[in-house]
């Protein structure tokens, strides 16, 4: 059942939900620009990492699961690019149309629920031609 489910679906209700409860700092600023730590470089530079980088590295590690997942065959994994699909059209709406969403972080996050439809797609597809194939080779 689990295996139908997107991964990435969770980091976009994550950011919906941070984004329509209007968190984020004193000034303004959104949940993504808000700053988690700074790290002193010995280059003398100073890495600010915001909560949106730490966002974007969890979507990565979902991203990189759903591609380990996407190799497998069968009814659930027609359903789970189905879902990604959807995942994906809900994050380009929410890009496009709704307020706290148009910048770099959640376009970033919406370019992986891209990658994941369209590599979940082409995976499942030469898997299963290569199935295919050597299915019919046995046959013969």
């Amino acid at each position: 059942m689990y295996q139908m489910f997107p991964l990435l679906a969770l980091g976009l209700i994550i950011n919906v939900v941070l984004t329509f409860t209007g968190i984020g700092g004193v000034d303004g600023s959104q949940w993504h620009e808000i700053k988690f730590i700074e790290l002193p470089m010995m280059s003398g530079d100073i890495w600010k990492v915001t909560w949106g980088d730490l966002f974007l590295v969890a979507s990565m590690a979902l991203l990189f699961v759903e591609l380990l997942r996407a190799t497998k065959t069968g009814s659930d994994s027609i359903v789970n690019h189905a879902l990604s699909f959807v995942t994906f059209v809900v994050s380009l709406l929410l890009f496009i149309i709704f307020k706290g969403f148009g910048n770099s972080v959640f376009f970033i996050f919406m370019t992986m629920t891209l990658l994941d439809f369209m590599a979940g797609f082409i995976v499942t597809t030469v898997t299963a031609r290569r199935d295919l194939s050597v299915s019919s080779g046995i046959i013969r």
